[in-house]
């Protein structure tokens, strides 16, 4: 693919610099694509589009587009993302258990991981460190597609409804990448 020969031709440039900027361009716009097309395919799911997401993974160039993502319809992906979320809840185990608590599971569906905190970590003031500390650490670090982690409350959970919270407005664009002067991109 010539965007890959490209990058690999820039990143072997003898001034390192350019190399180095190269490189950080295109995890500039690897996070820009990662967070767009995980926000477009929740709203997609949030109208119940699951046909359509099913019909976009299916085609060769938007299924590859979703799959690089971890996004849509994928069981590969799914497997792959299940055990990268196991790995790094594992890391944090011994911590959250030696102070009686547990971490759950709840779903894990295009980057977006939910727990249940349980035991004495539900409602524990201490919890919220723990998760960004430890918990979201260590999913960066075992799933490259990790977009963000999300906290079920039990009680939400135990009601049947997932924890999923009633729909809300569409969150503030947060400008990642500014491209020659257009805003908002």
């Amino acid at each position: 693919m010539r965007v890959g020969e490209l990058f690999e031709e820039l990143r072997a440039h003898p001034d390192r610099s350019v190399g180095d900027k190269v490189e950080e361009m295109l995890d500039w716009v690897d996070v820009f694509h990662r967070e767009g097309l995980g926000r477009l395919v929740e709203m997609i799911r949030s109208w119940r589009g699951e046909i359509f997401l099913e019909s976009v993974a299916r085609d060769d160039i938007t299924g590859t587009f979703l799959g690089t993502y971890d996004l849509g319809e994928l069981d590969l992906t799914d497997e792959l993302a299940q055990d990268a979320v196991a790995a790094a809840l594992e890391e944090v185990r011994p911590f959250v258990e030696s102070h009686g608590g547990t971490i759950a599971v709840d779903s894990i569906v295009d980057g977006v991981v939910k727990v249940q905190m349980l035991g004495s970590c539900d409602g524990c003031p201490s919890s919220t460190a723990t998760l960004t500390g430890g918990v979201e650490r260590a999913l960066r670090e075992h799933w490259a597609n990790f977009r963000r982690l999300e906290v079920v409350d039990p009680a939400d959970a135990e009601a049947g409804n997932g924890g999923a919270p009633e729909p809300e407005a569409a969150p503030e664009p947060v400008q990642l990448l500014q491209i020659r002067g257009h805003e908002g991109a």
